[in-house]
């Protein structure tokens, strides 16, 4: 953890000790994972997570292996050994004219790529695919092992713009890559997800998060966060499926906005004032040990 989120920890520690006392320590705190997602995927991404680490308070973010700036992504993670970082693995690039190629050779993985040897846009592309399990297991492996031969410590996998429900069979294959390689997997550890601060309107935001904050209960939350800055690259993001959100104007101002959030006094107050004890993938699995 870096010095603001460890301070930011020993406050809200603290309150919940001062306000709560007579209940149950289990009963009493409100625990939250930040985690920010696609570190890698472009040039702004470094510096936003480099910012929300250091600077705000994001405790977990993964990266995206097959991303064009996964060598800077893990270089910044080597330098940063404190930082809980996953990956986050990848089986869809969605994005208009920045395709995306799978870690393994595309002839060894067929059944998940197109005829020019690109990641499919979108799940429901990939899908009718009927993708073999097996290859989707060695192209998800093969994105963890260059993460680790690069020298990245992940501490946690999760699937990029991919529910494991969405396809059979799926839900399986995570969960032995999880077993196998000894990683907790986000959004299975008993977190409840928070109201998304993703899709609301750039000017609502910061008011979203911080109500969200203020409405959390008791319990293990998480906050999915997207962060980048606003720049021509990142401006030129926009999202091939026709039926998601900023199909138009690309994500640059979005993803600036909620780096913003996450370095904002308005929500490092809400934290504090609730009481809200941050926390990550690391400490979880090393508690359940």
């Amino acid at each position: 953890m870096t010095n603001m989120l460890s301070i930011l920890r020993v406050v809200a520690v603290s309150l919940s000790a001062i306000l709560l006392l007579a209940l149950p320590a289990q009963a009493q705190e409100i625990r939250l994972i930040i985690r920010g997602d696609d570190l890698g995927m472009t040039q702004g991404s470094l510096v936003a997570f480099e910012k929300a680490f250091n600077q705000g308070v994001l405790t977990a973010g993964a990266m995206v292996v097959p991303g064009p700036w996964f060598e800077a992504a893990a270089e910044l993670a080597r330098r940063n050994p404190g930082w809980c970082v996953g990956v986050h693995l990848c089986m869809v690039g969605e994005w208009r004219g920045y395709r995306w190629r799978p870690v393994l050779p595309w002839d060894q993985v067929r059944s998940m790529v197109d005829e020019d040897g690109y990641l499919c846009t979108s799940p429901r592309q990939l899908f009718a695919r009927q993708p073999k399990l097996q290859e989707i297991d060695a192209e998800l492996r093969a994105q963890i092992n260059l993460a680790k031969k690069r020298g990245v410590n992940v501490q946690y996998i999760d699937l990029h713009y991919v529910s494991p429900s969405q396809y059979p069979g799926l839900a399986d294959v995570i969960k032995k890559i999880g077993a196998d390689y000894n990683l907790p997997i986000s959004s299975q550890m008993g977190e409840k997800r928070t109201v998304s601060v993703y899709s609301a309107p750039i000017d609502q935001k910061l008011k979203r998060a911080v109500e969200m904050l203020g409405a959390l209960q008791p319990g293990l939350g998480l906050w999915v966060c997207h962060i980048g800055i606003d720049s021509p690259e990142q401006r030129a993001l926009i999202h091939s499926e026709p039926g998601d959100i900023f199909v138009e104007g690309g994500v640059g101002r979005h993803r600036a906005e909620e780096l913003n959030v996450l370095t904002s006094l308005e929500v490092k107050s809400a934290i504090l004032k609730k009481g809200i004890v941050l926390t990550n993938y690391r400490e979880l699995w090393t508690e359940k040990r």
